[in-house]
C-alpha cells in the first residue's frame, strides 16, 4: 500500500502509509439489503484485516433473503467485536441506503472516525490503519476511496466503466479535490471524521439523494471541509456484480447522477460515446477502406494511453481499453435507462 509507482500518466494520490500516533476510534458501518450471498465474504475480510479495537457493526435493512442469518452465522465464527443490528421501518422521505447509514451512524458509539463500506467490499490487510493515519496526517474530513474493482464476464462491460471514466475524465479527482472544484466520491468506501459527519447533518441531510455519496461530497465541498478521493486498489476490493442483469438493475438507480442531474449526466454520455465510441470506430473502418481520418483515429493512442493507466493506478486488465467504445456507448444507453426509472422511481432499494 506505501510501495512507489512510476509515473506512465496522471499519477493517482494514494495513501501516505505509516502508522501514526494516537490513532482515533474507528467504527466500520456496513449496509446490507438482500446481501446474503456475499456479506460474509465482506465481514471475513474485515475480521482478518483489522484489530479488536475495531467497532464493527453490520445492520441489515429490512433484506427479502437470507442476509440476517448469514450475519449471524459470521458473527457464531468471528472472533471479533462484530455488533449486528436490524433496521427499523424506513420513514417517509428517506432513501433506503441513506437510512440505513443513519442508523449505523447513531449505533456507533464513542468512534472519531466513522468508515462506511459496502457489503460488496472486501477491505485487504492494514486497509483500516491506513485510513486513519491518512486523515489524520493530512486533516481529512471526508475520504473517499475507489477500491479494486473485479468483475467477470459481460458485467465487465459495465462495472469497468465506471473507474475508466474516472482516469479518462477526471484524474485530477484522484487526490485532494478543492473548495470550488467539482467534488467526487464513491460509497463503496466512504469516511468521515465524526466531527465533520455531525457538521454535514449526517445522511440525514441527504436523505432523499439517490447519489448519496455525492451529495454529501458535494455538500461537504461547498462548506469549505478537507475533503480527499483517493485511488485504493492496494487497500480495498470491490466485487459489484456477478452478472450482467445484476449490474444493469445496479447502475440503473444512480447512473443518471454521474455528474449532477439527469439531463446533463445524459449530454455528457452523448458526448464521451461520440468521442471514444463513434470517432474511433468510424477512424478504423475508413482506415479498413483506404480513407485516413487522422482526427478520428487519434482517438486509438488515447484508449490505449487510459487503459494503460487504468492498469497501472487502478488495476484494471489492459484489455478493456479494446472494449471501452462498447462500454461507453452503453454508458449512454445506460444512463438514458436510469433517468426514465428514476422519473418512475422503480429503482433498486429506493
Amino acid at each position: 500500500m506505501n510501495r512507489d509507482r512510476e509515473s506512465v500518466g496522471p499519477k493517482a494520490e494514494t495513501f501516505t502509509g505509516g502508522r501514526a500516533k494516537n490513532l482515533a476510534r474507528v467504527a466500520l458501518l456496513i449496509p446490507a439489503r438482500n446481501e446474503g450471498h456475499q456479506i460474509r465474504r465482506c465481514l471475513e475480510a474485515i475480521c482478518t484485516s483489522t484489530d479488536s479495537s475495531v467497532r464493527i457493526i453490520a445492520l441489515d435493512d429490512e433484506s427479502t433473503d437470507d442476509t440476517w442469518r448469514v450475519l449471524n452465522e459470521t458473527k457464531a465464527e468471528a472472533n471479533q467485536n462484530l455488533t449486528l443490528l436490524r433496521g427499523a421501518p424506513r420513514p417517509q422521505g428517506w432513501r433506503g441506503k441513506n437510512w440505513a447509514c443513519a442508523q449505523l451512524a447513531d449505533h456507533a458509539g464513542d468512534a472519531e472516525i466513522l468508515i462506511f463500506i459496502d457489503a460488496d467490499t472486501r477491505l485487504d490487510a492494514a486497509a483500516v490503519e491506513n485510513i486513519q493515519s491518512t486523515m489524520l496526517a493530512r486533516d481529512i474530513q471526508l475520504l473517499s476511496v475507489l477500491p479494486r474493482q473485479e468483475a467477470h464476464g459481460l458485467a465487465a462491460l459495465l462495472v469497468y466503466l465506471l473507474p475508466w471514466s474516472l482516469m479518462a475524465h477526471v484524474p485530477l479527482f484522484l487526490g485532494r479535490w478543492r473548495r470550488k472544484a467539482l467534488p467526487i466520491a464513491i460509497g463503496q468506501v466512504l469516511a468521515f471524521q465524526r466531527s465533520a459527519y455531525q457538521t454535514l447533518g449526517g445522511h440525514a441531510a441527504v436523505r432523499s439523494a439517490i447519489a448519496e455519496d455525492l451529495a454529501l461530497a458535494r455538500k461537504a465541498a461547498r462548506m469549505g471541509m478537507n475533503g480527499a478521493f483517493l485511488d485504493g486498489a492496494n487497500v480495498a476490493s470491490c466485487t459489484m456484480y456477478t452478472s450482467w442483469s445484476r449490474a444493469w438493475r445496479g447502475f440503473q438507480k444512480n447512473w443518471c447522477y454521474t455528474v449532477g442531474r439527469p439531463l446533463l449526466s445524459c449530454l455528457v454520455w452523448a458526448w464521451l460515446a461520440y468521442a471514444f465510441t463513434w470517432l474511433p470506430m468510424y477512424g478504423l473502418a475508413e482506415a479498413c477502406l483506404g480513407h485516413v481520418d487522422l482526427a478520428a483515429l487519434s482517438q486509438w493512442p488515447a484508449l490505449l494511453w487510459i487503459g494503460l493507466c487504468s492498469k497501472r493506478y487502478l488495476q484494471m486488465p489492459i484489455w478493456v481499453f479494446v472494449t471501452a467504445p462498447i462500454s461507453v456507448a452503453l454508458g449512454f444507453v445506460l444512463a438514458c435507462d436510469s433517468w426514465i426509472h428514476n422519473a418512475r422511481n422503480t429503482t433498486l432499494w429506493s
